[in-house]
This record gives C-alpha cells, structure tokens and sequence, in this order.
C-alpha cells in the first residue's frame, strides 16, 4: 500500500521523508523487519520498541511510526510521529491487509475463565456443518487446517491482521478469538468487526496489570462496543449481570445465558457423570435436550455460550446440538488422562480461585474416592489469591500437593507456604514438593483405588517462567510419561 495513502487515512503529529513508498508489511518487532518494513515503536510492558528504531533502519525498515523520532535518525527513513504508536498500528495494519475482519464472521469471547473452551466447542460447531474456520487464541492460531504457535492470548494488532488476512487468502469464513482484558487496554482489538461478543465470567486475575477488579470489568466491556450482531452474556455472574444490564441501557444487542438465574438462553435438568452432563436447553421458545462430553456446570455454561453464538449467527440449533454431542473436549481443560491405574487423573487450567472452585465442584458431583489436587501458585503476581485457592483444597480435597506453577524472581517454597495457610485453616492434609515433575509422580505413585487427581495449573502452558528464562514444559506429556512409570512399577501390562 502506497504511504501516502496510509497518511490520509490515520491522525498523526508530523511527518518527515518520502511518501512514494509501498508498504507491505508492519511490524513492531525489528527481528521481523523486511526491506520496505514499517515500523512500529510501541512501548511495551517491559521493552519500549523506541529503542530498538536504529535496529530496525538497519534491517530495511524505510518507514517509522513512533511516539518521539529521535533527531539523530531522523534523515535515515519516512518517520511518522503519532500520539499513541498501538493505536495507529491496529488502523495501518487493517489498511494494509485489506481490512480482513470485514470479510470473516469474527466472534471475540472474553472473561476470565472458559474463553479457550468456548473456542474450540465454536470450532466444533463450524467443523461439523463444514465451514472453514479459524482459531485465535492460549492455544495458538489455527486457519482452516494449520496449526501455528503464539505468545500472547490475543496477539498484537499487527499480528491479527495479517492472521485474518491468511484466513481470506485460504477461504476462512469464521473466526472464533479469545479476547483478553490487556488486549481490549493495549488496542489489539482496535479496528476489528466484530459480528459476536461472548462473556464468560469475571473473577480475580490480573490485578497486577489492571490494580482493580472496576478496572477490569471496563477493560472488558470494551469489546461489547465493537459488535454489530449480538452479544451472549453469561448472566450467573454479577458482573455478567451487570454487563448485560448495561448493554440493554444502551440501546446494545445481547442475549443472556444461565442456568441459575432468568435468562434468554437457560439450562435446566442438569445430570453429570464422569462421561458428560445432559441437560434441557431452552433458547427463547425453543426447548432442546443437549450433551456434552465434558462433566459440570462450567461445561453446561461454555456450550450455552457457543450454542447461543450459532444460533444468533443463524446457524440451525439442532445440527448445533448434534456437533457438541459429537465433541470429546478441549486438551487441558478437564481432560481425562487415559490410565490402567484404578483411579481418575483430570488435567485442568484452573489457575485462580474460581476456576478451582468450579472445577472441584465438577468433581465432587461424581468423586467416589479420595480426592487429590496438585497446584501452585505465580510469582510476581496478585498474591491475594493464594491463601484462597489454599482455602478451596482444604474444603474439597483430602490431600493437597503444593508445588511450582511460574515462580518468576520468587522462592516456589515461599509461594506455596502462603497457600498452605489456607489449607490448614480448613484443616486440610498437605504437602509441599517445589519440583512439578516429582508432585506429579507423587500424586500418581500414592494413588488409592476409586482416587480423583487434579492436576491443576499448567494444563497446555508450554513453559515454566523461572527468573528471567521461560524453561519448555509440558505437564500432559510429564503425567502420561508418570502414569507409564507407575503402571510399570506395579507391574500393570499393556
């Protein structure tokens, strides 16, 4: 795209050098810079791309978008000074991939917990009635059939565009992404058409970047603006309800999901076992029998919150239905680990005090024998949450195992004292073993017959962040790799 042309089309301060340029490509990393590259200096969380600007010159970047152009630099390519570099990024990137997101049904889902497994029970759905679709997200980005690593839960905006831009290249009609609070703050989502809005819940979780829980609740309902279809509002949340009360005020489309309280779209009926939940699903005047293959409440409330995203889209409920009934679940999220052993080992991402209560509540609705959770806590984060999480073992569980879950620049042991102490306020039974590979081996090795083991935390999260360094790890593999050592330890054939 010609710069001259993107000049007329955004707001800026000034402008230095050449506007015969053709731009194709934006970045704000200068290790991806091409020849022709424009640049982006955006000041990060812990970098500011500013001053890596040189750096970027010198790898072929004849265009600079940046908050302040240093005066040294400034004969050496086209510099556009602007007020917020983010800001202007998501429009440039729109204008230069086309405007992508106009072209696809986009569906953002946000909230604390439930936004990757309302994703892929999205994909289900469009893989089912064959529609081409597309993933963005913890998980990584799928398009259509390709399977593509990311950093961030919701990328930057310049990596969204290009994203969608390869979705329409390879006929993607549907895109389902998570949506996180820091992304609806940062301005990723800017520029972004939104046909559907999904809200999950809210509960404590990355206070240290938004300092209140009133600050992010608007962070997140930021995104509910920017639909021109529906939103779908989990009402059994306070601040679901507040949302959708919210939206109606003004004038906003929105359809609310619940199963305990009044609702547009409501489960009743609820029957769980190990294999799955059935319930009855009533959509406005419609009442539907419905089953999912993942067990509990939280699962009934994902699959009312994509069951109603279909529906609001068009999407016939009954083939709907029918693809859930035929879906086995999201990896990492209240997944069963196939064992020989005489015992339940579930895989989860609970990873605060609601998403562990909830996920306990699942289990005590089917838990015959002991029940054994294994978790830790982040440090360098909200560390209000740990005694609580503690507090939630203690009620549920009769054992927990206290371990490592991204120390950071803290003591793991430190972490999980202060988690302990709401263990032992309940009276629970704990034990601390910082080495996560050693607390699962235990956990696994001391089962007893009819056991549930909760490996909670780490789920799909690739790494450990330890210091400075983000160590590889991989917990699904580790656990199948302890379950194999102790079946062979017992002597337990294939």
């Amino acid at each position: 795209m010609n710069l001259g042309s993107i000049l007329n089309n955004i707001e800026y301060k000034s402008f230095t050098g050449r506007e015969d340029i053709d731009v194709s490509h934006i970045t704000y990393d200068s290790r991806y810079v091409k020849n022709n590259s424009m640049f982006v200096a955006i000041k990060g969380l812990v970098e500011d791309g500013h001053k890596y600007i040189k750096s970027a010159i010198e790898r072929g970047a004849s265009v600079i978008v940046c908050e302040a152009i240093p005066g040294e630099l400034k004969s050496m390519a086209s510099f556009i000074e602007v007020e917020n570099s983010r800001k202007v990024m998501a429009r440039i990137a729109a204008l230069i991939y086309d405007k992508p997101s106009e072209k696809l049904k986009l569906v953002g889902v946000t909230g604390t917990n439930g936004k990757t497994s309302i994703t892929y029970l999205l994909k289900a759905i469009f893989d089912y009635l064959k529609i081409k679709n597309g993933i963005i997200g913890t998980l990584g980005i799928i398009i259509d059939d390709e399977h593509i690593k990311t950093e961030h839960t919701t990328p930057e905006s310049s990596e969204i565009q290009h994203i969608m831009g390869k979705m329409i290249e390879k006929s993607v009609s549907v895109c389902s992404m998570e949506v996180s609070s820091h992304a609806t703050e940062l301005n990723r989502v800017d520029n972004l058409d939104f046909d559907t809005a999904i809200f999950t819940n809210l509960t404590r979780d990355h206070l240290d970047f938004h300092l209140t829980m009133e600050n992010y609740y608007l962070a997140k309902k930021k995104l509910f603006y920017l639909t021109k279809n529906s939103n779908i509002i989990n009402v059994d949340d306070e601040y679901g309800q507040r949302l959708y009360n919210e939206l109606k005020s003004d004038g906003i489309k929105a359809l609310s999901y619940a199963i305990n309280n009044d609702a547009d779209i409501k489960a009743s009926n609820l029957k769980t076992t190990i294999k799955g939940t059935e319930f009855d699903l009533k959509i406005e005047d419609l009442t539907k029998k419905v089953f999912v293959k993942t067990p509990g409440k939280f699962s009934v409330l994902n699959s009312m919150a994509a069951l109603g995203t279909a529906y609001s889209l068009g999407i016939d409920i009954d083939e709907a239905i029918e693809a859930l009934k035929c879906f086995n679940g999201v990896i990492g999220r209240f997944e069963v680990i196939d064992t020989k052993l005489d015992c339940t080992i579930i895989l989860d991402f609970a990873h605060t005090p609601d998403g562990l209560a909830k996920v306990m509540d699942t289990i005590n609705e089917f838990a015959t024998g002991r029940k054994i959770v294994m978790f830790g806590a982040g440090g360098d984060r909200d560390i209000s949450r740990r005694a609580p999480m503690g507090e939630i073992a203690g009620q549920n569980c009769d054992l927990t195992i206290l371990t490592s879950d991204n120390p950071r620049f803290e003591n793991p042991y430190d972490i999980c004292e202060e988690i302990a102490q709401g263990v032992i306020k309940y009276g629970g039974e704990y034990k601390i073993i910082v080495e996560r590979e050693d607390a699962i081996y235990y956990a696994i090795k001391n089962h007893k017959k009819d056991d549930v083991i909760l490996l909670a935390g780490k789920s799909t999260e690739p790494y450990q962040d330890i210091g400075i360094e983000k160590v590889p790890y991989d917990e699904r593999t580790i656990a199948k790799n302890m379950i194999k050592r102790v079946e062979k330890e017992l002597g337990i054939k294939k």
